[in-house]
């Protein structure tokens, strides 16, 4: 029910053309009854319905165990439509692209440390730490890591880039120096597969002076390694590798240094009363270097070679045509006529194609036509016989 009395409506104003449709802003200065009726109902209403003022059901801790809790999702993250995550992702993007750009003008500038702070602080802020961006920008943070000295923390960074993409030369690169700068034999294993890595991509990868600075550590550093090798056959296999490396690139100057690797792989052998290269690398190392041995006509190591070839393989016939090769071209005439023989005479049961039995017969008859002049310069028959 409304109260009564109520409080009289003003009347209108006299002197207005059109009747007002509420009253003068004086006559609002103070709160009506309307207002003040309505504040009291609110007041009594959160009274009453306020848990401490009541006991039994309605007491506040009935309520509080009676209340079901909702599904907590606090901890879900908030997802983005699609369209505008792309956008946001793309702009986030191009910001670390620009702030790579700056940190590379810093690094040129030769203001090293704050190009490195730069890069980190980047990285921190990237939402992809695996993008192509942030990983250029943590292969940028190494090489200001080597300019500083931090030889260590240059590695560390190279590292992680390498786990995303093995095949990074500036990675790898970085790495390698790093590692010949902090002088840790125990990281020498890896700066030197880093290294020799490098030399087998070539001068495409790292320039013409740097390639040889790679060649440099990698000479260094393969001491250390070969030193880890336990057996003659993983000896032999390491020095194999490294000189099929090195003649890929048809160099001369690294050819010699394949027939170093090689040798070393067979001495190894010779050491090890291991003569008749039974092990598969072994056997590789002495065939490769026999191919540098005809390469740089160098016959005569070619035959010491081929006769350990031989005795491991006595029937193997493309061996001892080869060693006919040598012999002659070393003018070592006795022992040709002796392989010459067991050729064509076919010695141990042994089967020659056509052209094998071809070649074969010719040395025979140049080695016999060489003895029979080396007879008659002699006058010894002993020496044909």
């Amino acid at each position: 029910p409304i109260p009564s009395p109520l409080p009289p409506m003003p009347a209108p104003h006299a002197a207005a053309a059109t009747p007002l449709l509420r009253p003068p802003r004086a006559a609002c200065a103070a709160p009506s009854s309307y207002a003040l009726l309505a504040t009291a109902a609110l007041s009594s209403m959160m009274v009453a319905l306020s848990p401490a003022s009541h006991t039994g059901p309605l007491a506040a801790s009935n309520i509080r165990s009676n209340i079901v809790p909702r599904e907590d999702i606090s901890h879900q993250p908030f997802q983005l439509p699609a369209r505008i995550f792309n956008k946001v992702a793309r702009l986030r993007g191009g910001d670390l692209e620009a702030e790579k750009n700056k940190g590379n003008a810093l690094f040129q500038q030769g203001k090293y440390e704050q190009a490195r702070d730069l890069y980190t602080r980047a990285l921190n802020s990237a939402s992809d730490k695996t993008s192509e961006v942030a990983l250029a920008i943590l292969r940028n943070r190494a090489a200001a890591h080597m300019r500083l000295g931090d030889y260590q923390k240059a590695v560390d960074d190279s590292t992680e880039v390498l786990k995303h993409v093995p095949d990074c030369n500036k990675a790898l690169l970085r790495r390698a120096m790093a590692i010949e700068k902090l002088g840790d034999v125990k990281l020498f294993v890896t700066g030197y597969r880093d290294a020799r890595k490098l030399i087998m991509d070539g001068e495409g990868a790292t320039g013409t002076e740097t390639l040889k600075e790679i060649m440099r550590i990698e000479e260094k550093m393969r001491a250390a390694f070969r030193k880890t090798l336990k057996t003659t056959e993983e000896i032999c296999k390491n020095c194999y590798e490294d000189a099929a490396m090195r003649i890929l690139h048809n160099n001369m100057n690294l050819i010699d240094r394949a027939e170093e690797d090689l040798n070393v792989a067979c001495d190894e052998v010779c050491e090890n009363n291991n003569a008749n290269f039974s092990g598969e690398y072994a056997f590789k190392c002495i065939d490769l270097r026999m191919n540098i041995y005809k390469q740089k006509s160098n016959f005569e190591c070619l035959h010491e070679d081929l006769t350990y070839m031989i005795e491991s393989q006595p029937r193997n016939v493309s061996l001892r045509l080869l060693d006919c090769v040598a012999l002659e071209a070393s003018e070592q005439w006795k022992k040709l006529l002796k392989q010459a023989r067991y050729l064509v005479y076919k010695y141990d049961n042994i089967s020659l194609t056509y052209e094998q039995e071809r070649q074969a017969t010719g040395h025979l008859a140049r080695a016999t036509e060489f003895v029979k002049r080396i007879m008659a310069v002699n006058s010894s028959k002993d020496y044909y016989h």
